[in-house]
């Protein structure tokens, strides 16, 4: 995680390095600037007031994201246990086979959370246990049946919301401003005229890192749930730790 953090910082460096270049060998033809740095400040509090905007946005569907796999995790645990104690009070159901079914169904939704499996692939995991259900309704478990068939409905659900979650944007049309203003500062810092050499390249060099930082990082954050993206991505260790904890039920 400590290197994660770095990531978006790291690949955005670059891009400050190229305006930095770019101002360089532009002085170096001849051109002063059309300009005065000073004269520009305005555009600085518009974008700014930009990416706030569209940062808050953001920000509240992440916070909502980072519940889901806790959500998720609590939900299989709670029909795991359901089908354990079922299987204990009605001789008729297996428990080791109940639990195995739940163990796939989490290995399912990780594996498609971590985008190695389509979103079809839990919901058909989910929608095979109708099956299972059956078994214990006609087992006389009615009441466990019942308990479980409302668990797996969140289940489907979270998981349908992780995938509208990835698949969708915040305001497009909030982007397209977002682009054209960052476009436009980015040419009004290298058309503008400084008094100090060393000043410039310190201010062309700090606005060109916070600027794209930010419009990185909003995009970043508005796909919590992308695998190698920036940094900025859901934990899922809560699904992680119950796998593990299934497993370690099986093997006793």
């Amino acid at each position: 995680m400590s290197m994660a953090k770095w990531k978006l910082m790291l690949t955005t460096l670059p891009l400050v390095a190229g305006m930095i270049l770019a101002k360089y060998v532009l002085e170096r033809v001849g051109y002063a600037g059309i300009v005065d740095f000073a004269d520009i400040s305005a555009v600085f509090t518009l974008i700014a007031f930009l990416i706030g905007f569209m940062l808050a946005g953001v920000l509240a569907d992440f916070k909502e994201s980072e519940k889901i796999p806790a959500e998720i995790a609590a939900q299989l645990e709670t029909i795991e246990t359901a089908l354990a104690v079922a299987a204990r009070k009605f001789p008729a159901l297996d428990e080791k086979s109940l639990r195995t079914r739940v163990l796939g169904i989490t290995t399912t939704i990780l594996d498609f959370l971590l985008e190695k499996a389509p979103v079809g692939t839990p919901l058909a995991a989910i929608s095979a246990l109708d099956l299972m259900i059956l078994e214990i309704d006609k087992a006389g478990a009615a009441s466990f049946a019942t308990r479980v068939t409302a668990e797996l409905n969140g289940v489907r659900k979270a998981v349908l919301r992780v995938d509208v979650i990835s698949r969708t944007s915040f305001i497009q049309a909030g982007y397209a401003l977002l682009d054209v203003m960052l476009i436009a500062t980015m040419i009004l810092l290298l058309a503008s005229r400084f008094k100090n050499a060393q000043a410039e390249y310190v201010l062309v060099g700090f606005i060109s890192l916070i600027y794209l930082y930010m419009v990185r990082l909003i995009r970043d954050i508005d796909d919590p749930f992308e695998v190698g993206g920036g940094g900025a991505e859901v934990d899922l260790f809560p699904l992680h730790e119950y796998r593990a904890r299934i497993e370690s039920r099986l093997s006793a």
